[in-house]
């Protein structure tokens, strides 16, 4: 067989897309369980950030906070007399 019919044989093609397949599952289970490694050590340092954190943030905030999203910005006018 000359290099352009070997690629036109049905068995050969079906072979090397099998081998191709089997390749790329391989490569996305490993992604995945990299994924999922990552996500257990994340998910275990916020469950423990998580409780310390809750206490601590209101200790932090000594003025008036925000709401929808805006909690983290500070009230500039929190101890005028509302004159701007």
């Amino acid at each position: 067989m000359s290099s352009g019919t070997t690629a036109q044989d049905p068995t050969w093609r079906s072979r090397e897309q099998g081998e191709e397949a089997k390749y790329i599952r391989e490569k996305e289970q490993a992604q995945l369980a990299a994924l999922h490694e990552e996500q257990e050590k994340r998910s275990t340092t916020s469950n423990n950030n998580t409780t310390k954190d809750a206490a601590s943030s209101t200790k932090d905030r000594d003025f008036e906070g925000g709401f929808g999203g805006q909690e983290d910005l500070e009230d500039r006018y929190a101890t005028t007399s509302g004159e701007h």
